[in-house]
């Protein structure tokens, strides 16, 4: 298929005669091309949209207005339809400033339905509705003008069927008795939080951060802080001011002035001349914070011997029924995960209610199985009828 012209959004009024009759279906298909590599933020390059049978593109490096489409991220009564759409709705909620509400993300619903933990779009388009989607325009570099006939027609397919999924993987979720933990694993698209996470839980992710004692961590989080709003202010990626590696090591040691910091393996030169009194005054912040405010790090105890048999024997129960239930295993949780709920059992822990694996729908499907699975009241064997292992609690 060859895009044309007239399939561009061409004026304001047509975008938001458009967006007019998503409000009367209560639903559109987006999907987003950008370009991130080279700089902090990422750079929209494409919107592509399809509501009932049109299916358009918006050039956002135009003159043309978004505040029509933008006003919409917000409304819950209109679902915005993806697939593995966490990072255009960051780019979303960056543009409009907004949290997003109502989101159906396709790769989610296919995972419920046995098709994989991340499933690609051609993959789901494939099996839930028998369509190839031609694949080929994946590095494709979006920002230049103007963008070729084929890499137009394979934005355009990226939406064609978004609006055919919602339907099909709804239903589909619906007669397995599913669409409510689905859509509760969607839930995260609506949370201010998934975009905007406190600073504890971006410190984890920085590598080797794990490695650093208590004051050490303290002087990460100034240190992490004052590297984004470098890396913001140059609109620059983050590992091109420092890398995670660098940014610990200098946690580790906290130098106090220019000499020590210079001395410092692995910092270069420039970035002490560039960026050294940045530097110093974020670990200068991270040392002035008093011992009383910072969180002690609490060291799990080793388990022990029968305990790590309990841990392995509960994680392969966990896989098993997994692939008994078609769900993919990362999405219901990990290794760490399950060892959680063992030490909780153990410890006879008052929140362990609170815990992953007896959530929502992880609890009523797999959590307090693994419960009676670890008192002995039910045992791992083969369905002879399904063939896939599961818990006899006969």
């Amino acid at each position: 298929m060859v895009a044309s012209q007239s399939e561009y959004i061409e004026s304001v009024d047509e975008l938001r005669s458009l967006l007019r009759q998503a409000r009367v279906d209560g639903r559109y298909g987006i999907d987003l091309e950008f370009i991130r590599e080279k700089s902090y933020y990422p750079k929209l390059a494409l919107i592509q949209i399809s509501v009932g049978s049109t299916y358009k593109l918006l050039d956002p490096l135009s003159e043309m207005d978004l505040k029509p489409l933008l006003e919409t991220v917000s409304d819950p009564a209109i679902v915005k339809i993806v697939h593995a759409g966490g990072q255009d709705m960051e780019i979303l909620e960056l543009e409009s400033g907004v949290t997003p509400a109502n989101v159906f993300d396709t790769q989610i619903a296919a995972a419920f339905l046995g098709l994989g933990l991340q499933p690609a779009y051609s993959a789901t388009c494939e099996r839930i509705l028998g369509k190839f989607v031609q694949k080929g325009e994946s590095w494709t570099n979006w920002l230049k003008r103007p963008l070729s006939s084929s890499q137009e027609a394979y934005a355009l397919d990226d939406v064609r069927h978004l609006i055919p999924l919602h339907d099909a993987l709804t239903k589909s979720l619906e007669e397995e008795n599913r669409l409510s933990w689905a859509l509760a694993e969607m839930e995260k698209y609506s949370l201010k939080e998934t975009y905007h996470p406190p600073l504890d839980l971006r410190l984890k992710k920085v590598k080797k951060a794990g490695s650093l004692d208590p004051k050490g961590l303290a002087i990460l989080g100034p240190l992490f802080e004052w590297r984004e709003s470098e890396a913001g202010r140059q609109d620059r990626p983050r590992r091109r001011i420092l890398s995670d590696e660098l940014l610990v090591e200098l946690a580790r040691r906290a130098p106090g002035d220019r000499n020590s910091l210079s001395g410092l393996r692995g910092i270069d030169p420039r970035d002490v001349k560039r960026y050294g009194d940045g530097i110093l005054k974020a670990i200068s912040r991270g040392r002035s914070i008093p011992n009383s405010e910072i969180p002690e790090i609490k060291r799990r105890r080793r388990l022990e011997p029968a305990e790590e048999a309990a841990l392995e024997l509960a994680t392969s129960a966990l896989r098993a029924l997994c692939r008994a239930e078609r769900i993919a295993p990362p999405l219901v949780g990990n290794q760490g995960d399950v060892e959680d709920l063992v030490r909780a059992r153990i410890n006879k822990d008052p929140y362990i209610d609170s815990l992953k694996l007896l959530s929502g729908w992880r609890g009523e499907l797999f959590g307090q199985r693994l419960l009676r699975f670890l008192s002995g009241d039910s045992a791992l064997r083969i369905d002879p009828r399904s063939g896939y292992p599961n818990l006899d609690e006969g």
